[in-house]
């Protein structure tokens, strides 16, 4: 008759253990985080202001971005620009990933391309700059 009580103290302890053990950390480690987020956004904005796609249109074999990238700094760099042609719904047909080299303090055009099926593919199609990484 005492066992199944002292089964339901010794779950109701172990809750507490765990439940204590909840708590916060006293270090300040989430600040530390918080801050190397903000800066990685505050990077990416940077690089994304640096690369615009500037055209857009069908071809005989499916969709065509063009794009320029430019480099703010005294040093060549390359850049990796992610685009992606979406349908007016916002589906994703092909996402591309092209490499530029951009000179110091210069501006450099390129284009990318995806082939889709001439039958099936959308007579609307937007090109969407998704991403910009200094290599």
């Amino acid at each position: 008759m005492i066992a199944p009580y002292l089964r339901l103290v010794g779950v109701l302890c172990g809750c507490a253990a765990l439940l204590s053990g909840c708590g916060r950390s006293s270090e300040p480690k989430a600040a530390v985080d918080t801050a190397d987020r903000a800066d990685m956004q505050h990077t990416t904005a940077e690089m994304q202001r640096s690369a615009f796609v500037t055209g857009c249109e069908g071809t005989s074999s499916g969709w065509e971005a063009t794009a320029v990238v430019s480099n703010r700094d005294q040093i060549e760099h390359r850049y990796l620009v992610v685009i992606s042609f979406m349908t007016p719904e916002s589906a994703v047909l092909e996402r591309t990933s092209t490499e530029v080299l951009v000179a110091p303090g210069g501006t450099q055009d390129f284009t990318t391309e995806t082939v889709l099926d001439p039958v099936t593919r959308p007579q609307s199609v937007r090109c969407v700059l998704r991403g910009v990484e200094q290599l």
